[in-house]
């Protein structure tokens, strides 16, 4: 996604941002940022990969995606001084670039195509927002389980290490219903599971 928006930026306003992003790593199992706390920066994956985790009503923490290199996390606080609304977790070691929103500010007033840039983002949110709508409506419980593994394995390759528990909040159902897909798929011969991971023998045929 990243790489996308910054398509659209000349190369001096390509050099601006390179001197106001701040690289940072963030071990395995390491929080970027809490939900609920005070934000004021988005950051860049460079290499790794985050879960977002958020709380529900009744206190339980689910995942509500994973996101992989190129991609943004937090710029609602470009936008607000609203809290954090999710937990970003670190599933690998991740190399990160932040970017802070008065620094984002001042590029924007000296060179209006970061509002493009902006805006290409809000544009590219409400876009993932409306398919994931039209996927929980419209396709059975199986099929999303089995297109969270095609995605998964787009992001990590034959090796997922995500939990069932995990990869039933990202496809929108229960544990016990995404546990009964996986072990049909696993009868058959595509997928093996092991502890908080699942590995992969036959991606094509899913």
């Amino acid at each position: 996604m990243w790489q996308e928006l910054t398509e659209r930026l000349d190369t001096p306003s390509l050099d601006q941002l390179d001197q106001v992003l701040i690289g940072r790593e963030v071990a395995a199992n390491d929080v970027l940022f809490w939900e609920g706390q005070a934000g004021s920066t988005m950051s860049v994956i460079v290499t790794g990969h985050l879960l977002v985790e958020r709380t529900t009503e009744n206190g339980d923490t689910v995942a509500v995606a994973v996101l992989g290199p190129n991609s943004i996390v937090g710029e609602q606080a470009l936008l607000s001084d609203e809290t954090r609304g999710a937990t970003a977790r670190a599933i690998t070691d991740c190399s990160i670039r932040s970017l802070g929103r008065a620094q984002f500010d001042a590029l924007r007033a000296k060179h209006p195509i970061f509002n493009e840039l902006l805006l290409g983002l809000l544009d590219t949110r409400i876009k993932e927002l409306s398919d994931l709508i039209m996927e929980a409506r419209h396709l059975p419980a199986e099929d999303r389980v089995k297109g969270r593994l095609r995605e998964m394995h787009c992001l990590f390759g034959s090796e997922i290490p995500l939990t069932q528990a995990t990869l039933a909040a990202l496809a929108g159902t229960t544990r016990p219903t995404t546990n009964a897909v996986l072990r049909d798929l696993q009868s058959e011969g595509i997928l093996e599971l092991k502890r908080s991971r699942v590995l992969l023998a036959k991606p094509y045929e899913l």
